[in-house]
């Protein structure tokens, strides 16, 4: 049986070998599996974290431009208050200067606005309870004879209407400000942001 017995046991010797083979083997296996799944999931991971860097930046991004757009508009709307505010406070000074100096303006803007024809000068029912002595006469010779101050007023806040048969030259500050309204508005916006 001694003969039997170093045939079972080198059998066992060689299915032990055989197993701890394929133990090693199935382990190498399962360990460059292990390795290849780990280097998937980083490159997935890596992957993932590059799209989400990439949408936070763009996130990011849109939200400076937008921010950078709004300041834009708030200057802009700033700058456009500034220069209203300039206008209307230039027309309020005008509308509020001495007589001599408002109508000194009006007897200028007459000579700028007549016609070469015969015509009335309408004022507001202001101008015409403060009509310094001698303006009539002022315009008169100014526009050669040609144009006559009203007595009737117009329903104006400043400045006038000159009259010629049905045609009406509105000079009223409002009108003479809203006609050079793109003018103005350039020229102030050099003068105050140059």
């Amino acid at each position: 049986m001694a003969g039997l017995d170093k045939i079972i046991e080198q059998i066992t010797q060689d299915s032990a070998l055989k197993c701890e083979g394929i133990l090693k083997e199935a382990t190498a296996q399962a360990n460059d599996l292990k390795a290849e799944a780990a280097a998937a999931s980083k490159k997935e991971t890596d992957s993932i974290l590059a799209a989400a860097a990439k949408q936070a930046k763009s996130i990011v991004d849109m939200a400076e431009s937008g921010s950078q757009m709004e300041q834009k508009n708030a200057l802009l709307g700033a700058k456009v208050d500034l220069i209203d505010q300039a206008i209307a406070f230039s027309k309020e000074k005008l509308i509020g200067s001495d007589e001599n100096t408002y109508f000194d303006t009006l007897a200028k803007l007459v000579k700028a606005y007549a016609q070469d024809a015969e015509g009335t000068m309408y004022l507001s029912q202001k101008d015409l309870s403060r009509l310094p002595a001698g303006f009539a006469e002022k315009v008169s010779t100014a526009t050669g004879g040609k144009l006559k101050v009203s007595n009737e007023a117009k329903d104006i806040d400043s400045g006038f209407i000159l009259a010629y048969g049905d045609i009406e030259i509105n000079c009223s500050f409002d009108a003479l400000i809203n006609e050079q309204l793109d003018t103005i508005k350039d020229k102030l916006n050099q003068i105050i942001f140059a």
